[in-house]
């Protein structure tokens, strides 16, 4: 059993790896053509009394989404090598899991916000940046309790 999780485990890794190098171009080129007009120009408007807020919008986009994927997989390889020494849920882990809630909170929050770059004057906060994230922390809660039943009964006799 302990090879199958593993073998499912680095699999999941691999397309996640994938998928995050993917994303993580297409939204690289964005944000460079949207901070430096190449490789493609983008249609910013710039202004002067909140361009700040508008490159903090352009790079914390892109930052949210790597410091995420980071985390995910770290989440999953640290996972996998507890499986190898049979310990199935890492602690090291709920930290990640809280990292990833608010990794995913700023990429969120900033994709919801590109509508400043366009000239709109207005902070938006939807309903997806409170709720994933949310999600997120709930799950930790729960793994952090995995944990802690987990590290009793290796404790048991």
């Amino acid at each position: 059993m302990e090879k199958n999780s593993t073998k499912s485990l680095k699999w999941l890794a691999g397309l996640v790896i994938s998928l995050a190098a993917f994303y993580l171009t297409v939204l690289g080129v964005q944000t460079c053509s949207a901070l430096f007009g190449s490789p493609n120009p983008s249609q910013v408007e710039w202004f002067e009394d909140y361009r700040f807020l508008q490159i903090f919008v352009i790079i914390f986009k892109f930052v949210g989404a790597l410091a995420f994927f980071i985390l995910l997989i770290s989440f999953i390889f640290n996972c996998i090598k507890a499986l190898k020494k049979g310990t199935l849920f890492p602690r090291k882990n709920v930290g990640i899991l809280y990292g990833c809630a608010a990794a995913t909170f700023v990429s969120l929050f900033c994709n919801s916000n590109m509508h400043l770059l366009n000239g709109t004057r207005a902070i938006h906060l939807d309903f997806a940046e409170v709720f994933v994230p949310i999600v997120i922390c709930v799950f930790a809660i729960i793994y952090r309790i995995a944990v802690n039943i987990s590290e009793e009964n290796s404790l048991t006799i």
